[in-house]
């Protein structure tokens, strides 16, 4: 998977604008060494940033024109900027495994605004750029409030560059207003036809909306300006040909993205290569059925990566599919003994879930759930503390009319195996979810609840708010459905109510918290009837997210991914922030169920550099989530 540290490299490529061309000075060397022209394509080494730095403070000690001083100001800040980003990137590995990016602080990016600012105050051609960088500062650091003003002031000072309108949009995206976000995009788009942060904005939110065609377009014309732009608009683009059906054209854009150069430096290019082989392989391999190519593509991201565990999984997945058993089994043990010091990483994980499923006979349940045990899941000892712990982990990805959701049914997984591992008794595990079984679940936990002493529920899947009522989605919910989810869904409401019914408290976690997927799929299946000349107006505004939870009963909590009307991230590739973030914070025993909601929401808000923040709702009780030791 695509770690945060990359991608926030290739965002900021993507957003950073250096000096437009008209407005470039003759100058010495100093001043061409500051002004590095480079930093508009990729993202310069920290010792390049440092020369160029070092060149524009020479040029500002000097006695240099207005103008000048006015382009070494802002280029200094730009360097230091980036400077600070590189430096939290590079940090932001933990002993531990888990990756924890945190976006910078007021304080270290002080010096670099100190530069913009003075630039902003002197008499030249780049105050549009200089108040536009800014703007891009005070996003990093979380003043909206501040670089909304920044932007309205860089379209005044500079009303026909694209790159203010972007960043607009992109507030506007954020706040869900979808026909401000394109006109405002539109606009940026006029002003520069060629604007690649304008191209790749506009076909992100098309892709999202549905409108395949349109964003097609636009994220192929991102693609054809190269770096940048082309590893980014690639990686949307396969996305998009995924959810219209065109598998090879999402496995080629994917396969493309992986062999970029040019947008970063060689070694961070190599790492995110690898990430994208990997999940070339995982198409490969689930949705083409070509297990060969599949080989060849894990093969070639170890080579990049050697301690790349996605790639080694992967190629255990090869042996499993090919019949070779032990091939298999000894790779999974290989990543158990590569990642014995990091015991939260999510791969180490995923490696010994699939070992038990290789060793441990599997027992057939009945009804939607099953036991664990069917999917080599068995709690290692019953809780030392003497309480009673039940898991029901609920997984859907494979929906027959909405956008499938490939990490779900993987998440609910991986939890299931860590549950038990960290000391619960009972687990029980849905996949697939339809209609008659959802209708069932509550009155099954309830059933179980009444004889637990705690109880966690976990759903990853796609969900939906109406009315101010959530609603948990089933796999063969049809475009209709929408209209009738009283009727085809699940309130969430009445799985809370059921596991309430644990003597001394539960926890309800989901992680269902997109974009409606119900509007998404009747623009894709109206798309599809006209051949994608896609001429239906915009929605007003985009509907994600879900309500805030009713007050649950005492000693129960609900936590949900991200904010009331908010949207969670999938993640970049094969992962969840918030599956992660749970994970680590589960691996540590002993915690009452009040510090799991508390740390996770930390962690998560770290990973998504304060993107998405988890909302919780209800009174924690006194007892652990987790016994306080368990046997390993």
């Amino acid at each position: 998977m695509l770690s945060r540290p990359r991608l926030v490299s290739a965002g900021l490529a993507l957003i950073l604008i250096a000096a437009p061309e008209a407005a470039r000075p003759q100058a010495p060397a100093d001043m061409a060494a500051c002004a590095d022209e480079r930093v508009k394509t990729a993202m310069l080494q920290p010792a390049q940033l440092s020369a160029a730095e070092a060149a524009c403070s020479r040029v500002l000690s000097g006695s240099a024109a207005m103008a000048d001083q006015q382009k070494a100001s802002f280029y200094r800040g730009l360097m230091r900027f980036l400077q600070v980003v590189q430096k939290g990137m590079a940090s932001s590995g933990k002993a531990d495994g888990s990756v924890a990016y945190a976006p910078p602080t007021l304080l270290q990016v002080r010096p670099a605004l100190v530069d913009i600012e003075a630039a902003i105050g002197l008499d030249g051609p780049m105050k549009g750029d200089a108040l536009a960088l800014r703007a891009t500062i005070n996003q990093t650091i979380g003043r909206s409030a501040e670089a909304r003003a920044d932007v309205a002031e860089a379209m005044q000072a500079a009303p026909q560059d694209a790159t203010p309108f972007v960043q607009r949009a992109l507030e506007h995206e954020r706040d869900g207003d979808v026909n401000a976000a394109m006109i405002d995009l539109d606009r940026a788009l006029e002003l520069d036809p060629k604007a690649g942060t304008a191209l790749s904005a506009r076909g992100d939110l098309l892709r999202r909306l549905g409108y395949l065609q349109r964003a097609r377009t636009d994220l192929e014309g991102a693609a054809a300006l190269g770096p940048p732009f082309r590893r980014l608009a690639l990686m949307r683009k396969s996305e998009l040909e995924l959810r219209a059906g065109d598998l090879r054209a999402a496995y080629e854009d994917i396969v493309a993205a992986s062999r970029e150069t040019g947008d970063m430096p060689k070694a961070d290019a190599a790492l995110a290569s690898a990430d994208l082989f990997v999940q070339a392989g995982a198409l490969a391999l689930d949705k083409l059925k070509d297990t060969e190519t599949a080989e060849t593509l894990y093969r070639e991201a170890e080579k990049l990566s050697p301690k790349n565990w996605s790639a080694a999984l992967g190629l255990a997945r090869v042996a499993e599919d090919k019949g070779e058993r032990a091939k298999a089994e000894a790779i999974y043990k290989r990543i158990l003994a590569g990642t014995r010091a990091t015991p939260k990483l999510l791969e180490r994980i995923l490696a010994s879930w699939r070992l038990k499923q290789l060793s441990q006979p599997a027992f057939r349940g009945t009804g939607p759930f099953r036991s664990g045990l069917d999917s080599g899941v068995a709690p290692a000892k019953p809780s030392p503390d003497g309480l009673k712990r039940i898991a029901f982990v609920i997984g859907s990805s494979d929906y027959a009319e909405l956008s499938s959701l490939p990490n779900a049914r993987r998440d609910a997984a991986v939890m299931a195996h860590a549950l038990a591992d960290m000391g619960f008794d009972a687990i029980e595990i849905a996949e697939n979810v339809g209609k008659a079984d959802l209708r069932r679940i509550p009155a099954l936990i309830a059933e179980q609840a009444a004889q637990a002493d705690v109880v966690l529920v976990f759903y990853a899947g796609h969900g939906v708010e109406t009315g101010g009522v959530n609603y948990l989605v089933p796999t063969d919910a049809t475009l209709d459905s929408g209209k009738a989810l009283q009727g085809d869904a699940l309130a969430l409401r009445d799985l809370t109510a059921a596991a309430a019914k644990a003597r001394r408290g539960a926890l309800v976690i989901v992680d269902a918290c997109r974009d409606d997927p119900f509007a998404e799929a009747q623009v894709v299946a109206a798309s599809r009837g006209t051949g994608g000349r896609q001429l239906a107006a915009l929605p007003a505004r985009i509907h994600g997210g879900l309500a805030a939870a009713p007050q649950p009963a005492p000693n129960n909590v609900v936590l949900h991914s991200t904010q009331p009307g908010k949207t969670a991230s999938d993640g970049d590739g094969l992962d969840s922030p918030f599956v992660r973030a749970l994970l680590e914070t589960l691996s540590s025993p002993g915690k009452t169920l009040d510090a799991v909601v508390r740390e996770t929401a930390a962690r998560v808000s770290e990973k998504t550099e304060g993107r998405q923040v988890p909302a919780a709702y209800g009174a924690a009780p006194a007892v652990a989530l987790l016994p306080k030791k368990v046997a390993r």
